[in-house]
């Protein structure tokens, strides 16, 4: 079932599987694989004309309302990365010291987070709350 979000083109603001971007694929995941609706933000980041280094106030915007930081990661747990001095991109630990992420312009893959490139710029897991979830 993984396959299927393994080699997603990236596209700013996708949110389907012929192109989408970091979110996108995280609200991919969280829909079709788990089950779980999870806001898009296309259109905010569409409308606003984000780039990557303004996507950082949404995601800490959104971790407040949904998420709750953990100490270790466990499978489905978002991985919050930067880019410089900004939180500019996320990711779904899989578990194993695995994460899936789509970082423009490459197309979604499963990396480890041991990997030097990535592992230097986590700054944190977030679990998605349980309760005050919207229904489907």
């Amino acid at each position: 079932m993984l396959s299927k979000f393994v080699g997603i083109p990236y596209v700013a603001h996708g949110r389907d599987y012929d192109g989408a971007d970091c979110w996108g694929l995280v609200y991919l995941y969280y829909r079709d694989l788990l089950g779980t609706p999870i806001p898009s933000y296309s259109v905010e980041m569409h409308e606003r004309e984000f780039h990557r280094r303004d996507i950082g106030p949404l995601i800490d915007a959104e971790k407040e309302k949904r998420w709750l930081q953990a100490d270790a990661p466990s499978p489905g747990d978002c991985v919050l990365l930067r880019a410089g001095r900004y939180n500019s991109h996320v990711g779904i630990f899989l578990g194993a010291g695995k994460i899936l992420h789509s970082e423009g312009p490459e197309p979604s893959v499963v990396a480890r987070l041991d990997d030097m490139r990535l592992r230097s710029r986590i700054t944190g897991y977030f679990r998605l709350k349980t309760d005050g979830l919207p229904s489907a």
